[in-house]
């Protein structure tokens, strides 16, 4: 039978890690083991819960019953991104440690030496992990609930040997968890050389009797690295001052796109100004979104329509999520303020990919992405009833999808204006 916590960690790659630490601020070692910690503490806290009848219930409930797509959704983001926390997810941790959430949230900080927040990050990831393979499980082998708390009690003894030293008491389990101060989870060796390596690679002191020429040797090293960081300073912050002085001349910007290639979309020779009612100056390139959303908007004569659609020109996501760039926040701006200055107007936001990938993977990512358009509106003051969104995935292109360039030009995130 499968191992089921090594078939977990199977889905924590260095990889995710890596893009775990950036995102949640911590260092790779420590998220490495707030990974290694989180995922039997899971399912040590769900093992804990076969023997109680009623909680096995509703546990079971919501895994036969989770979305098949759950373990694919959740491998495709990362703790801590926008999409990376199933609600499901959430009841499913209730349903496993109720009012002890917060102990065991603790006891992992403290543990693995991160944020409480970044705990609460991962946890909300790892839970629809779990709770999406575990669906898989029993649709695959057509487990009932006693099927699955027999599975679930065959793999006690690993998971209780990998739990942090403590939490085992914390989860109801007895003392298990003291035997992970010995064992590194598998998930943490890439990120450590083993101890006993650092010590016999240590070089042997050096006699005091030699060192009395290094101390003037090493402080002239170190003088001499002190001028040297002076002059790159000083060189940095002309260049600096450069860049800052340069008016901005560009004639393309990117548009939204799921790869490192990025399509470009002529926006005009220069930004201009535009005032639009309520006296808001918008600056903004002639053939950008604004100004076609504007110039629609004011048109008599132009009622709304399901083909008037007008893509965003300077929208990135993260590659292969619905995280929105930085850079992005600028015409999203942009866009909050129109639909201030216009409040009779309400939107449809649309959201598209290539025809690279399986269709239903997607669809999937271009829901999410308008969705997250649509949530970044809001946030700045749009009321959601002026707002909806949709995701079509590769239909509707508007390039061919045979060339890069077309590819590009098909990932897009486009505006219909549904009412005015």
């Amino acid at each position: 039978m499968a191992d089921l916590l090594e078939s977990l960690r199977g889905f924590i790659s260095p990889d995710l890690i890596a893009r775990t630490s950036s995102e949640l601020g911590e260092s790779e070692p420590a998220t490495a083991k707030a990974f290694g910690g989180i995922v039997p503490a899971v399912l040590g806290g769900l093992v804990n819960r076969t023997s109680d009848p009623g909680a096995m219930g509703s546990i079971f409930n919501l895994i036969r019953h989770s979305d098949r797509g759950l373990l694919a959704d959740v491998t495709n983001t990362v703790p801590g991104a926008l999409g990376s926390a199933a609600p499901v997810g959430n009841q499913f941790l209730s349903e496993i440690f109720g009012n002890n959430l917060g102990g065991v949230s603790n006891a992992l900080s403290n543990y693995a030496g991160v944020k409480s927040t970044s705990v609460t990050a991962i946890l909300s990831y790892v839970a629809p992990l779990v709770l999406g393979f575990l669906g898989k499980k029993t649709h695959d082998d057509e487990l009932d609930e006693g099927g699955l708390r027999n599975y679930l009690n065959s793999q006690k003894a690993g998971i209780m040997s990998a739990l942090p030293a403590g939490l085992g008491s914390l989860l109801g389990l007895g003392g298990a968890g003291a035997a992970a101060t010995a064992a590194v989870p598998p998930i943490e060796r890439p990120m450590h050389a083993p101890v006993t390596e650092r010590v016999q690679h240590t070089p042997p002191p050096v006699p005091e009797k030699k060192t009395n020429w290094l101390w003037p040797l090493l402080l002239g090293i170190g003088a001499l690295l002190l001028l040297l960081f002076g002059l790159r300073n000083c060189d940095n912050d002309k260049d600096t001052e450069t860049v800052t002085t340069e008016p901005v001349t560009t004639e393309e910007t990117t548009v939204a796109t799921d790869t490192d290639t990025m399509a470009t979309t002529d926006t005009g020779a220069a930004f201009t100004e535009r005032e639009i009612p309520g006296g808001v100056v918008l600056n903004i390139p002639p053939n950008g979104i604004e100004s076609k959303l504007v110039a629609f908007i004011e048109d008599e004569n132009k009622a709304p329509d399901k083909t008037s659609w007008f893509s965003f020109d300077r929208l990135n996501f993260d590659t292969g999520s619905a995280r929105i760039q930085p850079e992005s926040q600028e015409q999203i701006d942009n866009i909050a303020k129109i639909l201030k200055a216009y409040p009779q107007v309400n939107i449809k936001i649309g959201g598209y990919t290539d025809n690279v990938g399986q269709p239903a993977a997607n669809l999937k990512l271009s829901q999410e992405r308008a969705v997250a358009v649509k949530a970044a509106i809001e946030k700045l003051g749009i009321d959601a009833s002026r707002l909806e969104a949709e995701g079509y995935g590769e239909k509707h292109p508007v390039a061919d999808n045979t060339t890069e360039e077309g590819r590009a030009q098909n990932r897009r995130i486009d505006v219909l204006v549904t009412k005015k």
